[in-house]
């Protein structure tokens, strides 16, 4: 039998007058599926699902099983299509793992039948962003409020994440607050802008500007990375290209960041004295507990703020 492994956004023609294939669907944890097959004949058996001789456009999709209205937190999907051709070859075809968690149902594929083969499409998506749990945790409550994976390529988000490292910061803002406000935005980022360029700067002029290598990245980030270097921000903005949305941590709103034009989101450990029509989320005791404890409910409201504001103006 011979394999390949098809990539997200991937193409395949499979030739042939007639189509037969196997799916066999796996997701973590043994939950059970529900698979929609339109368009062919199909027939399902514990995991796998016959389908033969697609009449239209097919979309093969996945959803939880009973009991869940939700594929859970850092649910993977797992999915091979075996195919038998006319002379009895047989191919299997590996799509790639996507992590699912936080979904009503998942589009793992579309089968396009043309005159004399069938052409398979993977869904494209940024779903395989590695995150660590309570990353995740916040990027299913994300999902669950926009009901999809990520925003489609064309109108993903390049984005600068700016430290306030100013001594101000350092006293109003515990570590604690810090690792929540990092794995917040990374599990937003991963959404919002999924493999478009991130980029580090700080308030400080001192430190210039370093491309992350993804939202993994933001997560790790420490308070113990930025020591206090100065009172107030010397960072010229005019070195952060007006094209890229603004991801700001910081214990207020600046002065510098609210004069910057372009797509701004505040995340901060103290309410803005004025937040002068800029958007913010404030880290309280109950947000960072919802961060940290992947409280859904919680933060279903500050994901979609943070994810509202950042594909304003979509790049």
């Amino acid at each position: 039998m011979n394999s390949i492994r098809l990539t997200a956004g991937q193409s395949y023609d499979i030739e042939g007058e007639s189509f037969t294939g196997q799916l066999l669907i796996q997701l973590s944890g043994g939950l059970d599926f529900e698979a929609s097959t339109p368009h062919m004949e199909s027939r399902r058996s514990g995991a796998k699902v016959a389908i033969r001789n697609p009449q239209d456009n097919s979309e093969i999709s996945v959803a939880p099983g009973y009991g869940h209205s939700y594929f859970p937190t850092g649910t993977k999907l797992f999915v091979t299509l075996n195919h038998l051709s006319e002379e009895g070859e047989q191919l299997r075809i590996d799509l790639p793992t996507f992590e699912v968690g936080g979904l009503r149902s998942f589009p793992v594929a579309v089968i396009l039948p043309g005159k004399g083969k069938v052409c398979l499409v993977v869904a494209e998506t940024t779903s395989d962003t590695m995150l660590d749990e309570r990353s995740a945790g916040v990027r299913s409550a994300l999902r669950r409020s926009i009901e999809r994976d990520s925003l489609p390529e064309g109108l993903r988000r390049d984005v600068v994440v700016l430290v306030d490292v100013s001594s101000s910061m350092q006293l109003n803002t515990s570590p604690r607050a810090f690792e929540a406000m990092c794995t917040f935005a990374a599990g937003v980022l991963s959404t919002n802008s999924g493999d478009r360029e991130l980029r580090l700067a700080t308030s400080s002029s001192a430190t210039p500007p370093e491309v992350l290598s993804g939202p993994e990245a933001v997560r790790k980030l420490q308070l113990s990375d930025f020591p206090a270097k100065e009172v107030g921000w010397s960072r010229d903005h005019g070195d952060l290209d007006e094209e890229f949305a603004l991801v700001v941590l910081s214990d207020d709103l600046p002065a510098e960041v609210a004069a910057r034009r372009g797509v701004v989101h505040l995340l901060t450990s103290r309410r803005p004295v004025d937040s002068l029509g800029i958007s913010y989320t404030v880290f309280d005791d109950a947000l960072i507990t919802a961060v940290l404890e992947q409280n859904s409910a919680a933060l279903a409201v500050p994901t979609r703020t943070m994810f509202d504001t950042l594909t304003q103006g979509e790049k």
